[in-house]
């Protein structure tokens, strides 16, 4: 399948799942860690990139710039399949747009609870 891997925190799954869903970006939640396990991430979503022949970069990459818009506690950091570490703040759309063709996975990361936003 061809897809992004997302490792969500826990302040930043339901906001972030919520933006795919409004913007119809295809995705599924998936637990890789038994119960109890400590990670850095709570949750992966797996995010599809292609559905029928079409590609979700473009929109994906509008989500990525809005739900990072105007919040200092959301942070993004994508891997590259070179393994190559970028931080997406501060990207344009068309910009993101580029480095997600060579994502291999992203970490969405928010410090602050919604509610206290």
């Amino acid at each position: 399948m061809n897809s992004i891997s997302a490792y969500v925190s826990k302040h930043s799954k339901s906001s972030f799942a919520e933006m795919l869903k409004e913007n119809n970006i295809e995705f599924y939640e998936k637990n890789l860690f038994p119960p109890g396990t400590v990670v850095n991430a709570s949750e992966t979503i797996e995010i599809i990139k292609a559905l029928g022949g079409a590609s979700v970069i473009p929109a994906l990459a509008t989500v990525l710039v809005q739900w990072l818009k105007n919040k200092s506690s959301r942070k993004i950091i994508l891997q590259t399949k070179e393994n190559e570490v970028i931080h997406l703040e501060g990207y344009s759309v068309k910009e993101i747009e580029n480095i997600l063709q060579k994502a291999k996975n992203l970490t969405v990361i928010q410090t602050i609870p919604e509610k206290d936003l």
